[in-house]
C-alpha cells in the first residue's frame, strides 16, 4: 500500500472560553474516524493555530483532509505538504496531540514557535520535526 503524508497549518478560531472542551472533541473524532481509515498523525496546537501532520492511504488521507477544510473552528488553512512516504514517523497514533502551555513552551521555543511567529508562519521541516520531538515525549 503506498502511503502520503499532508501537512498543514491553520489558525485557530477557538476562544478561551470553550477551547479545552473543543479540542477534546476534535481529539476524540480524529481518533475515531483515523483508526477506521487506516490514518495517523501529530497535531500541534498553541492558542492561535494549529499545525498537523497526516499519514496513510492517499484516499483516506485525501478524505480526511476535506473534513478539515470545511471546519469552522479554523481558518486560514495553509497545505505545506502532500507527499509520497515509505514509512509513517507517527505510527503509533491515531491522532498525537502537543499543546503549547507551561510544560512544552520550551520545547516550542526551541522550534521558534512563539506568540509572534506561530505555527503558520512556520518553515514544513519545522513543523514535522517540532512534531517529531513531541511524540517522543511522555504523554
Amino acid at each position: 500500500m503506498s502511503l502520503i503524508r499532508l501537512v498543514y497549518a491553520s489558525k485557530s478560531r477557538l476562544v478561551d472560553a470553550n477551547r479545552r472542551e473543543e479540542l477534546d472533541r476534535i481529539l476524540a473524532s480524529a481518533r475515531r474516524l483515523n483508526e477506521q481509515n487506516g490514518i495517523t498523525g501529530f497535531l500541534l496546537a498553541t492558542d492561535g493555530a494549529f499545525a498537523q501532520v497526516l499519514e496513510g492511504p492517499e484516499a483516506g488521507v485525501a478524505e480526511t483532509y476535506g473534513r478539515i477544510v470545511i471546519d469552522p473552528r479554523h481558518t486560514a488553512l495553509r497545505l505545506l505538504a502532500q507527499e509520497s512516504i515509505v514509512e509513517r514517523s507517527f505510527a503509533g497514533w491515531a491522532m498525537g496531540v502537543a499543546e503549547r502551555n507551561e510544560t512544552t513552551n520550551f520545547i516550542f521555543g526551541l522550534y521558534g514557535i512563539t506568540p509572534e511567529q506561530d505555527l503558520p508562519a512556520q518553515p514544513l521541516d519545522v513543523l514535522v520535526d517540532l512534531a517529531r520531538e513531541l511524540a517522543q515525549q511522555p504523554a
